[in-house]
């Protein structure tokens, strides 16, 4: 057996070992990355998506299909986690009502609630919550200058759901998951959890009508590519925010 293992990862390996022997050198000119597609991006890109950014005019625009199935695929891993069985025992964390409850039991205090929210016995330190909450409105600030200048300077929705999903967490660690869990409503959680694949699915049906494409952009026309790829990007810094937060306080359950 250890034997057919060891022809299996010989046949696996040898190809890729070619494959990576025979690549260009970085400052070959005639390198695919510098012949490909990636010359059209660099000089027509700005003008066919309207995008001065240009990753982002990639990711929406060039490659807006990759982009829509990258937002389902974490989409579906919450789908997956929430779907695991449950034991028996209480939940100490995530979104459920009863340790919102046992939350605000606690008086209010953050350190207090996050021992009882947490299940553990080590309280937080008072200098470690003090700055994460002073620190939390600054942090969602730089998130949503990295939204709503991602086109023209480095960021995006990605950049923003991953520093909103970090404000999240970082306020778990230090208020206990059920008191964060009260930042979002019940009622909106399952939209917010679906934003990224509905923003996504809704422009689709918009770049259909207008250019008989589906998920296309009207080259004509910069001001509606600007206004479909910032709801693509707030879609995404919403959905994705809220899923990795969601991903992190359904793991301390």
């Amino acid at each position: 057996m250890k034997a057919w293992s060891l022809l299996l990862v010989l046949l696996v390996a040898l190809p890729l070992v070619v494959g990576v022997v025979n690549l260009p050198t970085h400052d070959a000119p005639d390198a695919p990355i510098h012949t490909g597609v990636g010359v059209r991006y660099l000089e027509r890109g700005v003008e066919e998506t309207g995008n001065k950014n240009l990753v982002t005019a990639v990711l929406l625009n060039y490659r807006g299909f990759d982009t829509f199935f990258e937002v389902i695929v974490i989409f579906t891993a919450l789908a997956a986690v929430l779907a695991l069985p449950r034991g028996s025992a209480a939940r100490p964390g995530g979104f459920p009502e009863e340790a919102a409850h046992e939350a605000d039991g606690a008086g209010g205090r953050p350190a207090e609630a996050a021992r009882e929210a947490n299940g553990a016995g080590v309280p937080v330190s008072p200098v470690v919550s003090y700055v994460v909450r002073l620190m939390a409105p600054f942090m969602a600030m730089f998130a949503l200058a990295m939204l709503f200048r991602g086109h023209v300077t480095p960021g995006g929705g990605f950049q923003a759901a991953a520093v909103f999903a970090a404000i999240f967490i970082a306020l778990g660690l230090v208020l206990g998951p059920a008191r964060v869990a009260e930042l979002v409503p019940d009622d909106w959680r399952p939209w917010l959890q679906g934003a990224a694949p509905l923003a996504f699915a809704l422009i689709a049906a918009i770049g259909w009508r207008l250019t008989g494409a589906f998920l296309g952009f009207p080259t004509d026309d910069h001001t509606a590519q600007e206004a479909m790829g910032l709801f693509l990007e707030v879609g995404i810094a919403l959905g994705g925010g809220v899923i990795l937060a969601r991903l992190f306080l359904e793991m301390e359950t």
